[in-house]
């Protein structure tokens, strides 16, 4: 009996260890699940990361850059990789050149604050990721990696680490900024960025990485699981050179009229390609200008006068009037209906135009006579104007590649909505309707395409390096928007509203121009958010046409919001900016120009000259049988450089001072003349454009200094 009870006591003092040391266990195994060093062992090991792949570019249509991803870098070193006697040895050697190289390079501190902050880090051993510098440039990580110390030990076993940090850059913004847009990773992207995002942002790669501090990670090994595939590059339709002269045109007179905002496109006749689009907001307690919001494609508002083009249009269309119909406009005022305001042409104060024939109505602008035609082609049956307007697609929108496109108003039912007895007058003369500028100017090119719908293309190809991949293609939206007909009559009254020597509202524009133009101004009330056909306030100009009219090129629209300083009319405020961007884009094209036949000196208009050197330009003159007149007013000798000016029949050169020491004014010389003057002067200079000297980086009169660069802009 004492044995049995003796081994039963043994049992439980066995049975109650066992289960103390399993219990033990338990909490053991429990205790590692959630202890943190755990974690941090785990995260330790190796792990599958995606690698993002390299962001394609965006170019301009020649091959400038206009956005691309540049690397940017944050730089810590983990002092902890030091673990051995020889290597703390190895280290306090080249301590002393690792810190007077930090120093150099990134300041802050003095070679000896470099030297202390390293050793205390080194010393306490409590971070494996101490800060030495932020946002450092490809070409500064390469000079780090030159280092003592760093450059004599693996990339990862110096301790030294760069934490990339993509960064998009724009190299001419703010040029076409809102068209080239922003890339967002973790956002909403606009502009091309957004529009051509999968074609830009390639394929995500895999790797093996270490974690070794927060969320820092470097690679297991050198190869990749998957690599990245970078993405394609996109060539888009934008000229630089184009973009640059209707910005500075576009400012120019925003400025000067003090309007709110402004905007222009530019597009190509045959292919629809936006070759510039500038969108400009003035601040109005500064003045200055700044692209703030894509105007052009995201903003509909009451076009005015511009819309008198698809009035016409659609009359003509029914062949129930015709461009030699005359219709009286009287004194210049009309009530269209009982309750409607009352229409005034800008004839009105001086008795009006009286009779018109319908090309001269659309020649002077006349609202009266607009709105009489309109009445009289279409009052029996008003929806027959809806549907005509419709037809010829200006109630839909362009569908571009770009998001953010507004949509187009137009009554679509006689009788609903808000349509009104005063709805088909109103409308003749551009209000009551809404169309985007970018949606403008794609109606007007139709009209320079003999009738044919392009959507606006803002990129035509995608590239891997060098190398067009995929042609992005034209796209027609309709073959003709209208009779050929029609299409023609309309060509020749626009031509006439930009006539010189005529009675268009543009006559003056373009007096003395080597190239003819065919357009329509604008100028109407500038209505209120949420109130179209009703609370307005201010005016808004506007021009849009195409040149050279016998040939047409390039359309342009131009639009002006709320000019409030030195006039408000279209041909005023917004057909400058048309005249410098086909200034432009004439002079430097020369497929645009007529070739001439014969001596210089018998074409009506003599070429404009640059300035230059004296000999070389009376020799070309004499040369080419122009006339010219040498001012030598207040000096006895020949000068050295002469300033040209173009008269009627011959050209005036007047002495141009250059100085033999200071900096020379060489703008509106040619390239080859300023680039003599200047490096005789020990100056380097750097080139951006083609043709004549637009501006200089340094003021004329500065004294320069050996070495010094300087930047001509040439157009």
């Amino acid at each position: 009996m004492k044995n049995a009870q003796h081994i039963a006591t043994r049992a439980w003092v066995l049975f109650t260890l066992f289960a103390f040391f399993g219990a033990a266990i338990l909490i053991r195994i429990a205790l590692i699940q959630v202890d943190p060093s755990h974690e941090r062992a785990e995260a330790m090991l190796p792990q599958v990361r995606t690698i993002e792949p390299e962001r394609g570019r965006i170019l301009s249509s020649d091959g400038h850059l206009l956005a691309a991803s540049v690397p940017r870098f944050d730089l810590h070193w983990d002092p902890t990789v030091i673990n051995t006697e020889a290597e703390r040895a190895e280290f306090l050697t080249l301590l002393p050149a690792l810190s007077s190289s930090l120093a150099n390079e990134f300041g802050g501190k003095d070679t000896e604050g470099w030297r202390n902050f390293l050793l205390d880090a080194h010393r306490s051993g409590k971070s494996r990721y101490v800060r030495i510098a932020r946002n450092i440039e490809w070409d500064r990580r390469q000079t780090v990696e030159a280092f003592p110390w760093i450059a004599e030990r693996s990339r990862n076993r110096s301790g030294f680490m760069f934490s990339e940090k993509p960064r998009r850059d724009k190299p001419f913004s703010p040029l076409a900024n809102r068209t080239i847009g922003l890339h967002r990773p973790e956002g909403q992207s606009v502009g091309i960025e957004a529009a051509f995002n999968e074609a830009l942002s390639g394929k995500a790669g895999q790797r093996l990485m270490r974690r070794i501090h927060g969320n820092y990670w470097i690679p297991a090994s050198d190869d990749f699981i998957r690599p990245p595939e970078a993405g394609k590059d996109v060539r888009t339709t934008l000229d630089l050179r184009t973009q640059d002269v209707a910005t500075d045109a576009l400012q120019a007179q925003l400025e000067h009229h003090a309007a709110e905002w402004g905007c222009a496109v530019v597009l190509e006749v045959a292919t629809g390609n936006v070759i510039a689009i500038s969108n400009l907001v003035r601040n109005p307690e500064t003045g200055k200008c700044s692209e703030a919001f894509n105007h052009a494609i995201g903003t509909a508002v009451e076009p005015g006068s511009t819309f008198k083009l698809a009035s016409l249009m659609a009359m003509l269309e029914t062949g129930r009037i015709s461009p030699m119909d005359t219709l009286d406009t009287g004194d210049g005022a009309f009530q269209p209906a009982r309750g409607c305001s009352k229409m005034t042409d800008t004839s009105h104060p001086d008795g009006g135009y009286g009779p018109l024939r319908l090309e001269e109505v659309f020649e002077r602008s006349s609202n009266v006579g607009t709105a009489k035609a309109v009445q009289q082609v279409f009052s029996e049956d008003p929806q027959a104007w809806l549907d005509a307007l419709h037809k010829l697609g200006l109630n839909e929108p362009l569908g571009i590649a770009l998001a953010g496109e507004d949509t187009p108003f137009l009554h679509d039912t006689v009788g609903r909505g808000s349509w009104s007895s005063c709805s088909l007058t109103s409308m003749s003369i551009g209000y009551e309707v809404e169309m985007t500028p970018l949606q403008t100017a794609a109606f007007y090119n139709a009209i320079a395409a003999d009738g044919r719908l392009i959507r606006p293309r803002f990129a035509d190809a995608l590239l891997e390096g060098s190398e067009v991949i995929e042609t992005l293609p034209m796209e027609v939206l309709r073959e003709r928007i209208a009779s050929r007909p029609t299409i023609l009559a309309m060509q020749g009254m626009m031509e006439k509203v930009c006539e010189p020597g005529g009675h268009g509202t543009a006559e003056d524009v373009f007096r003395d121009r080597p190239y003819r133009v065919a357009g329509k101004t604008g100028t109407a009330r500038a209505s209120l958010p949420g109130h179209l056909g009703g609370g307005y306030r201010g005016h808004r100009a506007s021009f849009a046409g195409y040149f050279p009219a016998q040939k047409p090129a390039y359309t342009i629209a131009v639009v002006v919001q709320r000019p409030s300083e030195n006039g408000y009319y279209g041909g005023v405020v917004a057909a400058p900016v048309f005249r410098a961007i086909a200034d432009h884009l004439y002079g430097t094209h020369p497929e645009l120009t007529e070739r001439i036949e014969g001596n210089l000196a018998s074409v009506p208009r003599l070429p404009v000259s640059m300035n230059g050197n004296a000999s070389t330009m009376t020799s070309l003159y004499e040369d080419l049988g122009i006339a010219y007149l040498l001012d030598t007013a207040g000096t006895a000798e020949f000068p050295s450089h002469v300033a040209a000016r173009t008269e009627d029949n011959h050209v005036v050169l007047t002495p141009r001072q250059v100085g033999s020491s200071s900096i020379p004014d060489v703008r509106g010389m040619s390239l080859r003349d300023a680039v003599r003057l200047l490096e005789t002067r020990g100056l380097r200079v750097d080139i951006n454009g083609r043709g004549t000297v637009r501006r200089q980086s340094i003021a004329p009169g500065t004294e320069p200094r050996s070495g010094q660069t300087i930047l001509l802009e040439l157009s």
